[in-house]
């Protein structure tokens, strides 16, 4: 295992921090309630729902370290590379200072008269069974999610175009109209909106959705939806040639008028490497 590789892209992305945190938090909160590894039925005489509810309150304190690790994480991945050694000691670091906020909390709330590095050892043993259990499923839980995610493209870009049906939705995430594949010609960037060209029994139609071509490249990566300009995304399956222009390239449409739509400096070494140009 090389520790300096960098970590996998969905062990940080916002979305699966979040969904990590909160699958922690409630791991936690259930096993602190049926194993009961700080001794927490000893520490009053109250009533199981008095203890549910004081054991929700320290589960919620404690995660904000996790919750606190994650924050530096999110902000140094902006300017450094996130290595496996990083987060390895990044996770460690999690369990230490819980445990210390753990052990605080037995000599200073709970009035536990054992030496401090007794409390700590057990409480850190106790914390990397909390945090561990709950990081190893979840890790487990996103690394299938991401083979999924990478076979069902691979197997999209050997389907017939013919059969591939595209979802175009808003910026509300709500679908507005699904084309097949081989109708649509282009989009365009329109102020807010996006401009969906395509064929409707060799027709030329077309459709405005309000959303950004930046969030609609997102949504159809797994399509032959391309960007080729600041203003518009080409059907790869419809360009019908490549051809010299004043400056660069540009692209003309397998359509009955032979859209010619531009092709920018910075989205060039993509498209040509699509149309299999070198």
């Amino acid at each position: 295992m090389n520790l300096k590789q960098s970590v996998p892209d969905y062990l940080t992305t916002r979305k699966n921090t979040i969904i990590q945190i909160a699958f922690t938090t409630i791991f936690a909160y259930i096993f602190i309630n049926i194993y009961r590894p700080f001794g927490y039925d000893n520490w009053f005489k109250i009533q199981a729902w008095e203890l549910m509810l004081g054991s929700a309150v320290v589960v919620v304190a404690g995660m904000i370290v996790v919750i606190i690790s994650r924050i530096i994480l999110s902000y140094l991945k902006r300017t450094h590379e996130i290595t496996l050694a990083f987060y390895i000691w990044l996770i460690a670091a999690e369990i230490f200072f819980m445990g210390v906020f753990y052990t605080s909390l037995e000599i200073f709330i709970l009035k536990d008269e054992r030496s401090f590095v007794a409390l700590m050892f057990n409480a850190v043993q106790n914390t990397a069974l909390i945090l561990l259990i709950p990081y190893t499923l979840s890790i487990l839980f996103f690394a299938w999610s991401d083979i999924k995610k990478k076979l069902d493209h691979v197997a999209l870009q050997f389907k017939d175009p013919s059969e591939l049906f595209i979802p175009f939705k808003d910026e509300k995430g709500i679908l507005r109209i699904t084309l097949k594949c081989l109708d649509v010609l282009y989009l365009e960037s329109n102020d807010n909106y996006v401009v969906v060209n395509y064929l409707d029994n060799e027709k030329r139609k077309s459709v405005m959705i309000r959303n950004s071509l930046k969030n609609i490249e997102k949504e159809l990566k797994d399509y032959p939806i391309f960007r080729n300009h600041r203003k518009y995304s080409v059907n790869i399956k419809r360009v019908k040639q490549l051809r010299k222009a004043k400056k660069g390239y540009e692209i003309v449409m397998n359509t009955e008028k032979e859209d010619v739509l531009p092709l920018s400096i910075s989205y060039e070494k993509k498209i040509l490497e699509l149309m299999n140009i070198k």
